[in-house]
């Protein structure tokens, strides 16, 4: 064959036999997800894989703060950051692919050694100097009140630090398991829980950029999506989470 008719078919070939890259973000929101000698770890690390896998296309995994990656998504720079709580105001950049089902998620206080019981309810809240982390959305009406005296910082390792340090009264904690890593780095115990906690269901989803989706990457997100169903109904997604050992989601549309 001539050289000139062999460069057009190779090229054709390489086309046809090149792996299509997602670029995700995640971060340590341990056991589900999180960072082990540098390397992604943790059940929601293994369903996106694995679901992109049957797409024809691999993950290329990114360790990010998470307000980075809600950047990096409003962008376009990444594909996909998980669980992603969906927002009212996420909808502006943030394409949800199906849920992989519900969870029960706790949105927790920490407070000094003796002051539990400060904390009793909501309003107790009031007055008191709070840490809460940027880009976080915890719970209404506390998201939204503007009577609250928040502190906000990037993430939870200068979040324990401020609290180490006593410049906060309280911490609001949306992965208690994240924050207790952070402690134990620092060498710190001296802390406990209020009584008072939030106790919500929450949908677990993979946020994946609106501005891709709505160019080039839709099809291939739409997809995507399909086979996270796909896997939720038919259990695939509760054996993933067995064998880490974990409490699967419940299975549940959207």
């Amino acid at each position: 064959m001539s050289p000139l008719f062999a460069l057009p078919l190779l090229l054709v070939v390489a086309w046809a036999n090149a792996e299509t890259v997602l670029r995700a973000d995640y971060r340590d929101r341990p056991p589900e997800m999180q960072s082990v000698d540098g390397t992604p770890v943790g059940p929601l690390i293994d369903i996106l894989n694995q679901a992109a896998r049957h797409v024809g296309a691999r993950v290329e995994w990114r360790h990010a703060p998470f307000i980075r990656s809600i950047e990096d998504l409003k962008s376009g720079r990444i594909d996909l950051v998980p669980r992603v709580l969906d927002t009212a105001e996420r909808h502006a950049y943030i394409h949800y692919l199906p849920s992989i089902g519900v969870q029960q998620l706790s949105v927790r206080f920490i407070v000094p050694p003796g002051q539990e019981q400060r904390i009793g309810d909501y309003a107790d809240l009031q007055g008191l100097t709070i840490g809460t982390k940027r880009g976080t959305a915890y719970f209404e009406p506390f998201d939204s009140d503007g009577l609250l005296s928040k502190v906000v910082v990037t993430d939870d390792y200068l979040l324990a630090g401020m609290f180490r340090a006593g410049r906060l009264d309280v911490m609001a904690v949306l992965d208690a398991p994240a924050i207790e890593v952070q402690f134990k780095a620092l060498g710190f115990d001296d802390y406990r829980y209020a009584a008072y906690r939030h106790d919500q269901s929450i949908l677990n989803y993979y946020g994946a950029s609106l501005a891709l989706y709505q160019g080039e990457r839709g099809l291939l997100y739409e997809r995507l999506g399909q086979e996270l169903a796909r896997m939720r109904d038919s259990g695939e997604i509760a054996a993933i989470y067995r064998q880490h050992e974990l409490p699967s989601p419940v299975p549940s549309v959207p």
